[in-house]
């Protein structure tokens, strides 16, 4: 007797072969049969006549496991059918940890505001752990009582988590623990000693592989030298790691230079013969329309391929969308935040922005350099080419770029975004890339290729923003990258299947997933494939995905037609311990 009988369903396995008809067996966590099962019988019977049965998705690259701690319910993941993510991304990770530094990240900003309070950063990576611990308690609830990697995965298995994490460890996490607030340098020979030993222990103790930020902003990790990461690397490839990387878009002069990003990563990744996974690759700042953004994928491609052919073992997540940003922001009001906080509301700055003295303060302080996204002396820093207006009362501004508006009305950018604002307090805009379309399509195509939603776990509720007037709420791509990519991509059902699941499971070495086979966990959705819908581009892009009716999360019922049975079934995984349970 089975737990569950799946019968009738039309099975596609992740592997990309064609699909079959047959019914499906689970027994407590795995697939136990796969086949003619009719005369069997179960606990529970499913019948799924005229429906697919597929893996459950994965995601490439998340950063779940920073948000994991007080949204365990991964609703926004489970209700797309993602029931794995891999996270620990960009250099990013909450373990390990030392004594002295506190690493924030993105979704941190009441605990950075409340540890170390500032009007003009908008999130503070780097804090004194003491001041941080105590805000992350206030906040959050959360006691910070880790420091090793696996004293962080115990940590986590005690949540009731609702979906599978695979975690990466994060260098700028490994670098801080070991050289503390004095990590913005290069290390000393004992240093980069104490780190490959930490690199080491966090891959004993279950990292997937590493992971790299190397933006300015992703502090420390631009300050640590070519060698240097090799030489922890070379740790990763001993135990079959992955090495994976947010590179740079700039180079040390502030100059556009995604190529030469990519360059550091892959020359990295050769010297130490790792496999790599590049993250989510785009096209931002090296194009300025729909063409040059197409031929700069192409260029981006070419130079992958020109890599792999010398041996560099890649891959690469690309976010299936042009529309897409870490956050999303209702309020525009949320980029004005300093000036938000100084006037006690957003209304109260579209009335200031009506005040002559006060738009001159403003010039006066963007000008001064303390508030660089405002600044269009340097557009790649400000955020006016990457905005578009998504919500105004004065309708003939919706679907407007920043920087397009104000060249076409001959006026000063920032004085446009003071003009613009003060007619309307709730407009709202968002990082579109309209231009970008054909090269994303580009982008996601190619085989090297695999999905992402570069998320957070989270659901229509969460505000990691500082109050109601500055919100940062999930991207719709943390609810609908997995069924956008679905119905977006050209390649038959099968195929588009196992680039989400199979191929990220192989790729990553998250054993016994991301296929429908024998002993493997049973990690399933059950979807309707005539009625996929992303509603990403819709009026309300945090609808939850149509066409998923149910998903199982090793051997458990998890989503079963949009209602959440909180059946907390879910589990940071460990590499190379797929039975550590």
């Amino acid at each position: 007797m089975f737990d569950v009988l799946i019968r009738n369903g039309r099975l596609i396995d992740g592997s990309g072969k064609p699909a079959f008809c047959a019914d499906l067996g689970i027994r407590e966590d795995r697939i136990a049969a796969i086949g003619d099962l009719h005369q069997e019988t179960a606990k529970t019977v499913i019948d799924a006549q005229g429906k697919v049965v597929a893996p459950g998705f994965i995601d490439a690259h998340s950063h779940a496991d920073l948000s994991v701690l007080f949204e365990p319910s991964m609703t926004n993941y489970l209700m797309q059918g993602v029931t794995t993510v891999v996270g620990g991304n960009c250099g990013h990770s909450y373990a390990p940890v030392g004594d002295e530094l506190y690493r924030a990240a993105i979704i941190d900003t009441k605990v950075a505001f409340a540890a170390d309070p500032s009007y003009f950063e908008m999130t503070k990576l780097l804090m004194p752990k003491k001041k941080a611990v105590q805000a992350l308690k206030e906040q959050y609830g959360i006691e910070m009582d880790w420091h090793s990697f696996a004293e962080y995965l115990k940590r986590c298995d005690a949540l009731p988590m609702d979906g599978n994490i695979a975690p990466l460890a994060g260098y700028s996490a490994i670098r801080g623990t070991v050289m503390g607030l004095d990590c913005c340098r290069a290390a000393t020979e004992e240093e980069i000693e104490k780190m490959e030993e930490l690199t080491r222990q966090c891959m004993e103790e279950g990292a997937f592989g590493l992971s790299t930020g190397t933006d300015p902003q992703y502090v420390p990790g631009p300050f640590a030298s070519f060698e240097e990461t090799v030489r922890m690397l070379k740790i990763v490839k001993e135990y079959d790691g992955i090495f994976t990387s947010h590179t740079r878009n700039m180079d040390p002069e502030g100059k556009p230079d995604r190529m030469g990003g990519y360059a550091d990563m892959l020359n990295q990744a050769l010297a130490s013969k790792v496999r790599c996974h590049v993250s989510h690759v785009h096209t931002l700042g090296m194009g300025t329309d729909e063409e040059s953004n197409a031929a700069a994928a192409r260029k981006t491609l070419a130079y992958f391929e020109k890599m792999a052919s010398q041996g560099v073992d890649l891959s690469y997540d690309v976010i299936p969308s042009p529309y897409s940003m870490d956050m999303t922001v209702p309020y525009f009001a949320t980029f004005l935040r300093p000036f938000v906080l100084m006037s006690s509301s957003r209304q109260h700055l579209a009335e200031n922005f009506r005040v002559p003295d006060f738009r001159k303060m403003m010039h006066t302080v963007v000008e001064s350099g303390l508030y660089p996204i405002l600044d269009a002396r340097n557009l790649l820093t400000s955020l006016y080419p990457i905005l578009t207006i998504s919500r105004h009362r004065n309708t003939s501004l919706i679907g407007k770029n920043l920087w397009a508006l104000a060249k076409e009305r001959g006026q000063d950018a920032l004085d446009l975004v003071m003009d613009v604002f003060a007619e309307d307090a709730d407009m709202g805009a968002e990082m579109a890339l309209p231009d970008s379309v054909k090269a994303n399509q580009i982008l996601c195509r190619h085989p090297m290729a695999m999905m992402c939603s570069d998320g957070f776990t989270g659901d229509k509720t969460m505000n990691f923003g500082l109050n109601e007037d500055l919100q940062m709420t999930p991207n719709p791509m943390n609810f609908s990258f997995a069924i956008r990519y679905l119905t977006q991509t050209d390649l038959e059902l099968e195929k588009a299947i196992h680039v989400l699941s199979g191929k990220v499971a192989e790729r990553f070495k998250i054993e016994q997933r991301g296929f429908l086979q024998e002993g493997y966990y049973a990690d399933l959705v059950i979807l309707d494939p005539n009625r996929l819908h992303s509603h990403d581009r819709d009026a309300n892009p945090f609808e939850y995905p149509e066409g998923i009716e149910q998903v199982w999360v090793n051997g458990v019922l998890t989503i079963d037609h949009q209602r959440h049975t909180q059946a907390a079934a879910g589990r940071m995984l460990r590499k190379n311990r797929p039975s550590h349970f």
